[in-house]
């Protein structure tokens, strides 16, 4: 799961790292790999460029 918390995005991208995270189909997603956003301001999240 992806910590919601600025400061533990370090550890979850150490802990993931070289694996790939895709965006959904099933849920109506657009099925492009996903990357991490570090925010200070607001909960980290998961996106496409596509989405």
């Amino acid at each position: 799961m992806l910590p919601i918390e600025a400061i533990e995005l370090d550890v979850f991208r150490h802990r993931y790292e070289g694996e790939a995270f895709w965006c959904g189909t099933l849920l109506g997603g657009c099925g492009g790999q996903l990357t991490t956003k570090l925010y200070t301001d607001r909960a980290c999240s998961l996106s496409s460029p596509a989405c």
